[in-house]
């Protein structure tokens, strides 16, 4: 093992511990059974990671060459009603966003505020028009979310979604530019199934394991996830042929045990290796 993905060396009794980095270790997405999903992007591009749980949207047969925006209309599209939607636009609780109807043209205009600098006339502008009869008849869930930012998408799917938590996440490592941010959904099936069958209150109960999954994705991304190699000493007497030289006493330090995978820091794995093996001081 090589010293530089050594962390810590720890001698207890006749044992010592020695915690290393991990470099080998399966995202907790792709190799645990975690209560949520995750979603996340490549850095710098509007595509999905591969070790991200984009197969929970996309079904196993698809691929990862969406963003996290199209997942989002894919999860708005199974858990939104269209007449929710709709109502949720009238209302004006999208931000910029608002329902307009022209008595003379009979007709429904879905309008945003455009107020960039650069816009060549500032104001509402129209996204899209519909009659009332085909308003009221089809689904035109995709037509009105389509330009909308992923902050946006939340907040829909957050406050109309049926039997889905959705929460964004953010994980930061060490060097500049070392930031992911996502979101994390669950399914109150998928609670039933991952967690636990009492449902009650399960959106909040939901919440609070989110965080303890995302701690354990950034701990991978940043490559924080450690393991340990337990030796024992071995002691033994140098004798020496040379009548002159008196016999020595040593000792060499032999690899007893190890482990890899651990989520945790490193004082919390030293004490865990410590209760383990049951080891002791030498009195």
């Amino acid at each position: 093992m090589s010293n530089n993905l050594l962390i810590e060396t720890k001698e207890i009794g006749n044992h010592r511990i020695k915690i290393y980095y991990d470099t080998d270790a399966m995202c907790p997405c792709t190799d645990w059974d975690m209560a949520a999903c995750f979603l996340w992007e490549y850095d710098r591009s509007a595509r999905l990671s591969d070790a991200c749980n984009w197969r929970e949207v996309f079904g196993k047969y698809g691929d990862s060459r969406y963003s996290l925006a199209d997942a989002l209309h894919q999860l708005i599209g199974e858990h939104v009603e269209w007449k929710d939607l709709l109502n949720y636009f009238k209302k004006g609780k999208v931000d910029g966003y608002r329902m307009r109807y022209d008595k003379h043209d009979k007709t429904w205009y879905l309008e945003w505020y455009n107020d960039s600098r650069y816009a060549e006339h500032k104001g509402y502008q129209e996204i899209f028009s519909v009659s009332p009869s085909d308003l009221y008849t089809y689904d035109y869930t995709d037509q009105f979310i389509e330009d909308l930012e992923c902050d946006e998408l939340v907040q829909i799917l957050s406050d109309l979604g049926k039997d889905i938590f959705v929460k964004e996440w953010s994980t930061t490592g060490y060097g500049q530019g070392d930031y992911v941010e996502g979101i994390a959904f669950c399914t109150k099936e998928r609670y039933s199934k991952m967690v636990s069958t009492d449902t009650t209150d399960w959106k909040t109960k939901i919440d609070a394991l989110i965080d303890g999954e995302v701690e354990c994705i950034g701990m991978w991304m940043w490559g924080d996830v450690k393991g340990y190699v337990l030796e024992e000493k071995v002691s033994y007497t140098k004798h020496f042929q040379d009548p002159n030289r008196e016999d020595e006493d040593d000792f060499d330090w032999e690899e007893v045990h190890s482990c890899w995978g651990f989520f945790m820091e490193t004082e919390e794995l030293i004490n865990e290796v410590i209760s383990e093996h049951g080891l002791k001081e030498v009195a």
